[in-house]
């Protein structure tokens, strides 16, 4: 009998220690997410900027980018809104991916200037953190 109340007692202990861990990597990931809004909204103001003294103002490349920025802010608050709701996230992560991969195709292929790529390294890294968290899966 004492043998199994401490199998017992193990058991519950690591479960609990497992439901903790849990929580908190929620916790972590909410946070994180919250970040990354913040941080996005930084990188579509300095973008914005940027492109109205750049060689792009007033062409539609400009336009295009604009709309891929606020794409990919809206992505993220959808995304941010689900985590909120306790909803399946999955498919809003891969949206917020998706349009992560085009905006860095842009400015890897024309750079903006300094304080442009300094927001957007800010945002990537927090994505990639976002994804070692392991509660939102992507690809």
């Amino acid at each position: 009998m004492k043998k199994t109340l401490s199998i017992f007692a193990a058991v519950f202990v690591m479960m609990l220690g497992v439901a903790v861990q849990t929580a908190q990597a929620q916790e972590d990931a909410g946070r994180l997410i919250k970040q990354i809004e913040e941080d996005s909204d930084r990188f579509s103001n300095s973008t914005t900027k940027a492109l109205d003294n750049s060689r792009f103002d007033g062409t539609t490349t400009e336009d295009q980018l604009i709309k891929y920025v606020r794409d990919f802010e809206d992505s993220i608050d959808n995304l941010k809104k689900a985590w909120d709701k306790g909803e399946d996230p999955t498919l809003l992560a891969k949206e917020v991916q998706t349009r992560s991969k085009a905006i860095d195709k842009f400015l890897k292929k024309y750079p903006l200037g300094g304080d442009v790529q300094t927001d957007w390294v800010t945002v990537k890294s927090g994505l990639i953190r976002l994804k070692k968290t392991k509660m939102i899966k992507v690809s």
